[in-house]
């Protein structure tokens, strides 16, 4: 679980970004840190090549809010560019711009971004709303996941959902979920040290005793003579 700190009296719609993940793929989860308040990205081990997932909340579009539209944009940029060569790229959030319309400044941002740094929606995802505003006049589709235009990932897309309005969402957007054809790569799991236990039944105590009293005396000596150098350090540490 990645979830930044955030201020619980923010009001809603305000709140940050977070990942979430099953405890099960604890192994297959890295977190990265890159990113701030409205960028989280973690590494997801899988396959050939590992998903950098890069989760945003874009600024919403309000007065003078372009200059922190585009620098988040920028940040975004930059976590590209840096995991670009080792890393399937996938951008997912609320845009806060969409794709498929030109009514804002933020759209017209947004459209800017992706042909320029050739990223953007596939075919699989459904044109559909998925923010409703509570006043009940405006809506649009602003929530996607986004991939390179070369990137291998989207040949394992089974399907992009968006899921209707539901009553017991409090939220003015609606889930958007993605479905890979992708298997987990399995970690290698640390070797352990396993210490046998002595079976006292099947020993020999004869050759154990002659064996003690022959060797005991060497260790005494060895561990005394240790004991000895550790103490007169600590001595010298000491003063």
């Amino acid at each position: 679980m990645m979830i930044p700190d955030f201020n619980v009296s923010m009001k809603r719609g305000y709140g940050g970004v977070a990942i979430i993940w099953k405890k099960e793929i604890n192994e297959n989860i890295k977190e990265l840190i890159d990113g701030g308040n409205r960028i989280q990205a973690i590494h997801i081990q899988q396959g050939d090549k590992p998903i950098c997932l890069i989760n945003v909340y874009m600024p919403s579009d309000s007065k003078n809010a372009d200059i922190e539209y585009k620098d988040t944009l920028a940040q975004i940029d930059e976590m590209i560019e840096k995991y670009k060569d080792t890393h399937e790229i996938i951008v997912c959030g609320d845009m806060n711009g969409s794709l498929d319309r030109s009514s804002t400044p933020h759209d017209k941002i947004l459209k800017t971004f992706c042909k320029e740094k050739c990223i953007g929606n596939t075919e699989k995802c459904p044109v559909k709303e998925t923010f409703y505003h509570q006043n009940g006049m405006s809506k649009g589709q602003i929530d996607y996941f986004l991939f390179k235009s070369n990137s291998e990932i989207i040949n394992k897309i089974r399907q992009i959902d968006v899921l209707d309005t539901d009553p017991e969402n409090t939220s003015d957007h609606v889930p958007v979920i993605l479905t890979l054809n992708s298997q987990l790569k399995k970690v290698r799991e640390k070797a352990t040290t396993i210490i046998a236990k002595p079976k006292w039944t099947d020993c020999d105590h004869q050759i154990y005793k002659e064996v003690i009293n022959k060797d005991l005396p060497k260790l005494m000596q060895k561990s005394k003579g240790i004991i000895e150098k550790r103490y007169k350090k600590s001595r010298k540490i000491a003063t």
